[in-house]
Protein backbone atom coordinates (compact mmCIF):
# COMPACT_ATOMS: atom_id res chain seq x y z
CA UNK A 1 0.00 0.00 0.00
CA UNK A 2 2.86 2.35 0.80
CA UNK A 3 4.32 1.81 -2.68
CA UNK A 4 0.97 2.63 -4.28
CA UNK A 5 0.77 5.94 -2.38
CA UNK A 6 4.29 6.85 -3.52
CA UNK A 7 3.41 5.97 -7.12
CA UNK A 8 0.23 8.07 -7.00
CA UNK A 9 2.15 11.02 -5.53
CA UNK A 10 4.85 10.72 -8.21
CA UNK A 11 2.24 10.72 -11.01
CA UNK A 12 0.47 13.74 -9.52
CA UNK A 13 3.74 15.60 -9.17
CA UNK A 14 4.68 14.77 -12.80
CA UNK A 15 1.34 15.97 -14.13
CA UNK A 16 1.60 19.15 -12.07
CA UNK A 17 4.89 20.00 -13.81
CA UNK A 18 3.36 19.98 -17.31
CA UNK A 19 2.88 23.45 -18.83
CA UNK A 20 -0.70 24.65 -18.91
CA UNK A 21 -2.50 24.31 -22.24
CA UNK A 22 -4.70 27.16 -23.36
CA UNK A 23 -7.35 27.20 -26.05
CA UNK A 24 -5.32 29.79 -27.96
CA UNK A 25 -2.50 27.26 -28.34
CA UNK A 26 -4.67 24.76 -30.19
CA UNK A 27 -4.85 24.99 -33.98
CA UNK A 28 -7.93 26.71 -35.33
CA UNK A 29 -10.65 24.39 -36.56
CA UNK A 30 -12.91 25.02 -39.50
CA UNK A 31 -10.98 28.05 -40.70
CA UNK A 32 -10.06 28.58 -44.34
CA UNK A 33 -6.48 28.16 -45.47
CA UNK A 34 -4.87 31.56 -45.18
CA UNK A 35 -2.07 32.42 -47.57
CA UNK A 36 1.40 31.73 -46.21
CA UNK A 37 3.39 34.84 -45.41
CA UNK A 38 5.92 35.66 -48.11
CA UNK A 39 9.50 36.77 -47.71
CA UNK A 40 11.91 38.28 -50.19
CA UNK A 41 15.03 36.35 -51.15
CA UNK A 42 17.91 37.88 -53.11
CA UNK A 43 20.80 35.83 -54.41
CA UNK A 44 22.63 34.14 -57.29
CA UNK A 45 21.18 31.21 -59.20
CA UNK A 46 23.65 28.33 -58.73
CA UNK A 47 21.75 25.48 -60.40
CA UNK A 48 18.40 24.84 -62.09
CA UNK A 49 17.16 21.27 -61.83
CA UNK A 50 13.64 20.67 -63.12
CA UNK A 51 11.20 22.68 -60.98
CA UNK A 52 13.89 23.62 -58.44
CA UNK A 53 16.21 26.63 -58.48
CA UNK A 54 19.18 26.48 -56.12
CA UNK A 55 20.07 29.96 -54.83
CA UNK A 56 22.97 31.31 -52.76
CA UNK A 57 22.19 34.60 -50.96
CA UNK A 58 24.72 37.32 -50.11
CA UNK A 59 25.39 35.78 -46.69
CA UNK A 60 26.34 32.47 -48.36
CA UNK A 61 23.17 30.65 -47.28
CA UNK A 62 22.02 28.17 -49.94
CA UNK A 63 18.35 27.39 -50.50
CA UNK A 64 16.11 25.53 -52.91
CA UNK A 65 13.14 27.30 -54.47
CA UNK A 66 10.23 25.44 -56.05
CA UNK A 67 9.18 27.00 -59.36
CA UNK A 68 6.16 25.90 -61.39
CA UNK A 69 3.46 27.26 -63.69
CA UNK A 70 2.03 29.38 -60.86
CA UNK A 71 5.34 31.24 -60.40
CA UNK A 72 5.38 34.67 -62.05
CA UNK A 73 8.64 34.98 -63.99
CA UNK A 74 9.40 38.49 -65.23
CA UNK A 75 11.96 37.09 -67.68
CA UNK A 76 13.78 33.83 -68.37
CA UNK A 77 16.07 32.93 -65.46
CA UNK A 78 19.49 31.37 -66.11
CA UNK A 79 22.30 30.01 -63.94
CA UNK A 80 24.44 32.95 -62.81
CA UNK A 81 21.58 35.47 -62.72
CA UNK A 82 21.17 37.66 -59.65
CA UNK A 83 17.52 37.39 -58.69
CA UNK A 84 14.93 38.65 -56.26
CA UNK A 85 12.17 36.18 -55.40
CA UNK A 86 9.01 36.30 -53.30
CA UNK A 87 8.95 32.96 -51.48
CA UNK A 88 6.42 31.25 -49.21
CA UNK A 89 7.42 29.63 -45.92
CA UNK A 90 7.28 26.26 -47.71
CA UNK A 91 9.91 27.36 -50.27
CA UNK A 92 7.60 27.94 -53.26
CA UNK A 93 8.59 30.93 -55.40
CA UNK A 94 5.56 33.13 -56.07
CA UNK A 95 7.55 35.48 -58.34
CA UNK A 96 11.13 35.83 -59.56
CA UNK A 97 12.80 38.73 -61.31
CA UNK A 98 16.37 39.30 -62.47
CA UNK A 99 18.21 41.96 -60.45
CA UNK A 100 21.22 42.51 -62.74
CA UNK A 101 20.85 41.22 -66.31
CA UNK A 102 23.69 39.14 -67.80
CA UNK A 103 24.29 41.67 -70.61
CA UNK A 104 25.68 44.10 -68.02
CA UNK A 105 23.07 46.79 -68.51
CA UNK A 106 21.58 48.24 -65.37
CA UNK A 107 17.77 48.31 -65.27
CA UNK A 108 16.35 51.84 -65.05
CA UNK A 109 15.06 53.10 -61.73
CA UNK A 110 11.27 53.21 -61.42
CA UNK A 111 9.72 56.52 -62.49
CA UNK A 112 12.98 57.73 -63.99
CA UNK A 113 12.62 59.53 -67.27
CA UNK A 114 15.27 61.07 -69.46
CA UNK A 115 17.81 63.21 -67.59
CA UNK A 116 16.91 66.84 -67.11
CA UNK A 117 19.00 69.33 -69.13
CA UNK A 118 21.82 70.94 -67.16
CA UNK A 119 23.03 74.56 -67.35
CA UNK A 120 26.69 75.07 -68.13
CA UNK A 121 28.92 77.67 -66.45
CA UNK A 122 27.91 80.27 -69.07
CA UNK A 123 24.23 79.80 -68.28
CA UNK A 124 23.50 77.93 -71.53
CA UNK A 125 21.67 74.65 -71.58
CA UNK A 126 23.92 71.64 -72.20
CA UNK A 127 22.86 68.22 -73.37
Amino acid sequence: MKHLNILVMAVMLSVGMLPPVYAADSPPTGSSNAASPERTVKGDVQLIEGEYYFIKDISGHEMRLHVNGETKLVERIKVGDKIEAKVTAEGHAMSIMVQIPQNGSVPPLPNSGPPAPQRGPEGRMSQ
